[in-house]
């Protein structure tokens, strides 16, 4: 085949829909199976329209009823809250998405646009000729695939670089531990972002559909071990100012249950592309969930990933290296933006947390 997408996730499905969208035929969607329980990623803001509607995915969005954001109310650097809202911004606050149905409509449209969807999950990928050979196993056994380019939208895990065995340079990590709650009220919760700076990290919370609310807790992987039990998350919910107040009418939905732990990097691929493949998404580079950039990078990186290999195909040199040195830019910018953002919050210069991320924001 001519391009196979490996992971069918924002990053993967917003590629394979840019390059139906220009009429490169001979792709095809490969995906490890469905997510184990929720995902995290439930806000997308009003900037990410124009990619939404490039896309063609408009109509969709606007049925699935996602929950417009109204703004962000943020304690940080302050004891006091302080509120940003949507109205100055062209393209609205954003919304607060059903990310299951977010990710649905994504790999539905793709299909519609003619890329079909294959469920297995990658075992091994070779170079082969001028492409490469992917090793999958699925339902019904082993299979293989030869692609003459391969794109890697398999998340943080990098699924088909790993064969290639290229470099991955970590910056930081945080462990976000995180549940859901089903509020009792949903409408006197009101439809904003929720960010709390607090000595162990920061929180965040957000209303989303379906009378539901995300509430997590960012902090170090080594020291987050004591948030990982039930009773202690919710200890130390009730200990914050804003967000334990702002979600008091919500009430897990297991009580018993542990919060789900995600591990997050900051890091980039040594290379994001080269000789018949590339990377997009978290694939290619992860940011600090702080910055809220998660979706809008998977899309802004599909839609670029379809440009480059158009141009290549039409044997354009250096679109490949051009592709790579945007993703390269951006991580660069988004780094810098994260150090600034972590060294205006400087209450806490002593506790583990803080005191390395203002290290990082200092060098």
């Amino acid at each position: 085949m001519g391009v196979a997408i490996v992971g069918a996730g924002p990053a993967g499905c917003a590629t394979a829909i840019a390059l139906a969208r220009r009429g490169i035929g001979d792709v095809a969607l490969f995906e490890a199976g469905a997510a184990d329980g929720p995902r995290i990623g439930e806000t997308i803001p009003g900037a990410a329209l124009p990619l939404l509607s490039r896309l063609g995915l408009m109509d969709r969005f606007v049925a699935r009823g996602h929950l417009p954001a109204l703004g962000s109310t943020a304690v940080w650097g302050k004891a006091e809250p302080h509120h940003s809202d949507g109205f100055a911004n062209p393209f609205g606050g954003g919304w607060h998405l059903d990310r299951a149905g977010f990710d649905a409509d994504l790999r539905a449209e793709a299909m519609a646009a003619g890329v079909p969807l294959h469920s297995g999950r990658l075992r091994a990928m070779s170079p082969e000729g001028a492409g490469h050979r992917l090793r999958f196993e699925g339902a019904d056994g082993p299979f293989e695939v030869t692609a003459g380019l391969v794109v890697d939208a398999s998340g943080v895990r990098a699924a088909a670089l790993r064969s290639l065995k290229v470099a991955r340079n970590s910056v930081d990590a945080i462990a976000f531990h995180w549940g859901l709650l089903a509020l009792t009220e949903p409408e006197a919760v009101p439809a904003r972002t929720f960010l709390e700076a607090a000595p162990e990290g920061w929180w965040y919370a957000s209303r989303i559909p379906g009378g539901r609310a995300v509430v997590g807790l960012a902090t170090d992987p080594a020291t987050g071990a004591r948030f990982a039990d039930a009773a202690a998350f919710r200890a130390a919910l009730a200990d914050t100012r804003l967000i334990g107040p702002e979600m008091s009418r919500g009430r897990p939905e297991d009580a018993e249950a542990p919060p789900r732990i995600a591990i997050a990097p900051t890091a980039i691929l040594s290379a994001v592309a080269g000789p018949g493949w590339l990377a997009v998404g978290d694939a290619a580079a992860c940011l600090d969930p702080l910055l809220s950039q998660g979706l809008t990078r998977a899309l802004e990186d599909g839609i670029a990933a379809a440009d480059a290999i158009a141009g290549a195909l039409a044997g354009e040199e250096g679109a490949l290296r051009m592709y790579q040195d945007r993703v390269f830019a951006r991580f660069t910018a988004g780094v810098r933006l994260r150090a600034a953002f972590y060294a205006t919050e400087a209450r806490w210069p002593e506790a583990p947390f803080w005191r390395r991320r203002q290290v990082q924001a200092a060098a």
